[in-house]
């Protein structure tokens, strides 16, 4: 299995809660992210008082310094889909997943003073900075995203779109599942080896059964789209045995939701 190196995100209070940052990506001029953390839900339509959910995005979004009316998200149904946000798309989601940029899991844009937003309950989410075009994209890599390489899928937009040089960007990986606790079974180990040509450096066996090293799988696909190694933040924090987020496989279907924000000023 491949080893890519950890950071701990540095933490400001905030509220009942805390804000989390990427140290390198927080010296980036300009960007403004945050990564949220329990008891704050960010669904609007799961999880414990989902109803604050909304107040919550525009209090975070106040706090950055960014509008809450251009907080834009994508729907995130577990696909490889990412899309450039258009000046029509501004406002997607804000308010409710139903009106959010449809069939997608990740975005890029290059708005100013245009916040984006993910959702997750142990699936990584990537935040993705060309600095030089102040140019974004961020993206849900669940398993199903990641087999099917959306990382590399968003890397290849940005240059398609903003002519983003791969070895100019900055990239962190938001805590997700820990590689010694997410556990899958055959049939996604499977379908992972037909997808990944390198599927078994991420796919370690413990104790009989299979996990799934998805932060290293989505380090591996940035650092093959040409985004160097050393410009990639790595959290080391485990969704599943880190209470300060949701877990889906650590609380069940019905917990809350926690977020990465980010845009530039």
């Amino acid at each position: 299995m491949n080893e890519f190196p950890t950071v701990q995100l540095s933490s400001e209070p905030f509220e009942d809660a805390a804000l989390l940052r990427f140290p390198a990506l927080s010296r980036v001029d300009g960007l403004v992210h945050a990564v949220t953390t329990q008891p704050w839900n960010m669904a609007p339509h799961r999880g414990p008082h989902a109803a604050q959910a909304i107040e919550r995005r525009r209090r975070i979004c106040e706090h950055l310094g960014v509008p809450f009316q251009r907080l834009t998200a994508a729907e995130q149904i577990h696909s490889h889909h990412v899309v450039r946000v258009r000046p029509s798309d501004v406002g997607a989601g804000r308010m409710r997943r139903d009106d959010a940029v449809r069939f997608v899991d990740g975005l890029v844009c290059d708005l100013a003073q245009t916040p984006l937003l993910q959702l997750s309950a142990d699936c990584p989410l990537l935040l993705v900075v060309d600095p030089p075009h102040r140019a974004l994209g961020v993206a849900h890599a669940s398993w199903r995203g990641t087999v099917s390489r959306i990382a590399e899928h968003l890397v290849a937009l940005m240059q398609r779109e903003f002519a983003s040089r791969p070895d100019a960007l900055r990239a962190g990986i938001c805590p997700c599942a820990g590689a010694s606790c997410y556990e899958v079974g055959e049939e996604v180990a499977r379908i992972a080896r037909n997808l990944l040509p390198d599927a078994d450096q991420f796919l370690p066996r413990l104790g009989g059964k299979y996990a799934f090293d998805l932060r290293a799988a989505n380090a591996a696909q940035l650092q093959r789209a040409g985004v160097p190694a050393a410009y990639i933040e790595v959290a080391g924090e485990c969704t599943i045995t880190d209470p300060r987020f949701f877990s889906h496989r650590r609380e069940g279907a019905q917990t809350g939701r926690f977020a990465l924000i980010a845009a530039w000023h």
